[in-house]
């Protein structure tokens, strides 16, 4: 490479003034080094584009091909030590090249995640869905992924046979048609009609109702073989706790076997209201005791540093020493005063 000039233009179309590049023969071993390891970079990232891109540019192809030849005779005349160099260092990037190639391949092919909060309350995640041009969609199983909160499906009624004697019947009107939900969970045979004929047997009560209006504890609604329930989600927010229904008729049998009886239950609820009533009144007494404790002192404090006025009365002269004196009617304060 011989030495020339160069004239870059402005945006005005005006020129600069001429630049002029040294001989590359003239340069010193490290910059030649340094040259050759940038090209070496820019190859890669050449190469690298080119593989992301999916299309071989022809033009940047000749232009490469060019830069090739016009380095490969500059290259002649270095030493043979620093051509092992540079061939080493070559198979290097292009390894580097390759990997990096690689990692952006496997990062575009990285799926979309749900989001964060809703990670565990999702029922069919998207993002591992496979199209089979068939019209339907399979969800690919993912054993490491964290355990989602997932809906299972109600199974299907059973076909109903009117002349078996073993099929189940409703047990107020005899009828076959019942409803096989109440039969799976909550082991009772009963039909629609007669769930909304007699609610005050078949309603369903939630958690709270159960443990306010009958008594129950946590660890007795708890028990599955006496108190089953059905679990549906929460109304008020999705991402709460299931809500628990539970059967009255068997909420009421299980209340009564533990506290007597109606009436002992209606006793022990009305016990709890009275104390609970009690420990209300006890508690607003002690905060308006305290208020007027706080009031009462706050009067003090504003009286202690309020301005007072004297009234004094008549003037009073001692017989002994023949001094006048005054006296407050309010504080009782002592004041001579001389009489003219």
């Amino acid at each position: 490479m011989t030495d020339q000039n160069q004239k870059t233009s402005n945006t005005e179309g005006g020129f600069c003034s001429e630049v002029k590049f040294p001989s590359y023969s003239t340069l010193s071993p490290e910059v030649k080094k340094r040259i050759e390891e940038n090209r070496l970079k820019a190859k890669a990232i050449q190469l690298e584009r080119r593989l992301q891109n999916g299309s071989n540019r022809t033009s940047q192809v000749s232009t490469s091909t060019e830069q090739q030849n016009t380095n490969s005779s500059t290259e002649q005349q270095d030493t043979n030590s620093s051509t092992e160099q540079q061939n080493t260092n070559s198979s290097t990037e292009q390894q580097n090249a390759s990997s990096s190639t690689n990692t952006n391949a496997n990062n575009q092919e990285e799926k979309l995640r749900p989001m964060k909060k809703f990670q565990n309350y999702v029922d069919y995640d998207l993002s591992k869905m496979i199209n089979t041009r068939g019209g339907f969609l399979f969800e690919t199983p993912d054993e490491n992924s964290k355990k989602r909160k997932i809906r299972e499906l109600e199974p299907e009624d059973p076909p109903i046979d009117p002349y078996h004697p073993d099929t189940p019947r409703c047990k107020e009107c005899k009828t076959v048609e019942i409803d096989y939900q109440f039969h799976r969970i909550f082991r009772v045979n009963i039909c629609r009609s007669c769930i909304d004929k007699f609610s005050e047997k078949y309603s369903l009560l939630t958690k709270t109702e159960a443990k306010e209006d009958y008594l129950l504890t946590d660890a007795e609604l708890k028990d599955e073989e006496r108190l089953p329930h059905l679990s549906k989600p929460n109304p008020h927010k999705s991402t709460w706790n299931d809500m628990m229904l539970y059967l009255r008729e068997q909420v009421e049998e299980f209340s009564f076997e533990k506290w007597g009886g109606a009436e002992a239950l209606d006793k022990e609820f009305e016990r709890r209201q009275d104390e609970k009533k009690k420990r209300k009144d006890k508690k607003f007494k002690s905060k308006l005791a305290d208020l007027r404790k706080r009031t009462r002192t706050d009067e003090l404090e504003k009286n202690r540093y309020k301005e007072h006025k004297h009234e004094f009365g008549m003037a009073v002269e001692d017989p002994e020493t023949g001094i006048s004196t005054q006296t407050c009617s309010s504080c009782g304060i002592s004041v001579e005063v001389v009489l003219f």
